[in-house]
């Protein structure tokens, strides 16, 4: 009996820490197949960011967003699918427009950025989370926003290492910008610098500040005041999503 008695104690055990552990994943599936969120269009943002420290300092290096005016962020964005449409098609998919999203141009066509209907929320996260026909790091996006711009130097960084290091989701949040319920997915990749590559990570940081170039060297409490300032001044907005590069949250 006491031996039952310890298996079934175990059990229970296991099963509330499942049920703890996938808590939000419970919660999205109730709001989503059942709650007041089924029918409702849910906008998707999902993307892979870059943390690019400089050696032996607490300074990043972000970039200009291309879209929002004067507001720096991490190298990295949206990722891309792959595939046809078929899939995204039977979930009411949409892409992004003025209305609740950043729009579409030719750049930013086959984003991961768009909006399904509520009841299809969890499908598109199991697709996500399965990495296939889209991609799986923003090395892309580095090379366009780092290399192609003259920022860094492409010799130097014709071949760079990196690492995963965390993922971070929101779910189910209202955007007031957007003006739409969002769910926001991060991939944080590290980049893993050779010996040349850090000392064009430190040059740069030695270069005097000049918007005008598209980037910055910021240092950990202008990312948590989300602001940079010259001379007393603020000269640009640093996007929210950046405090994740100092294992904040937003």
């Amino acid at each position: 009996m006491g031996l039952i008695t310890t298996i079934g104690e175990s059990l229970i055990t296991k099963g509330a820490s499942v049920v703890w552990e996938n808590r939000k994943q419970l919660e999205l599936y109730w709001k989503t197949k059942i709650g007041q969120h089924k029918k409702k269009q849910i906008r998707f943002s999902m993307s892979g960011l870059y943390k690019i420290q400089i050696p032996d300092t607490n300074k990043y290096l972000l970039v200009l967003n291309r879209r929002i005016e004067n507001q720096l962020q991490p190298v990295g964005g949206a990722y891309k699918r792959y595939g046809d449409d078929s899939l995204f098609n039977s979930w009411g998919y949409a892409p992004d427009n003025k209305k609740n999203g950043l729009d579409v141009d030719e750049k930013s066509n086959a984003d991961l950025r768009f909006t399904v209907q509520g009841k299809n929320v969890l499908d598109v996260l199991k697709w996500f989370e399965k990495g296939q026909e889209r991609e799986t790091e923003p090395r892309r996006e580095f090379v366009e926003e780092l290399l192609h711009n003259g920022i860094l130097d492409s010799n130097v960084f014709q071949h760079f290492n990196h690492k995963h290091i965390r993922r971070y989701s929101k779910n189910l949040s209202w955007s007031e910008y957007f003006n739409c319920y969002e769910i926001l997915v991060f991939d944080v990749f590290e980049l893993l610098p050779d010996q040349a590559q850090k000392k064009a990570l430190i040059d740069i940081s030695k270069h005097p500040l000049d918007l005008s170039k598209g980037y910055a060297v910021v240092s950990c409490d202008d990312i948590e005041q989300l602001r940079l300032l010259q001379n007393g001044k603020q000269v640009a907005r640093i996007g929210q999503h950046t405090k994740l590069l100092i294992n904040q949250t937003f």
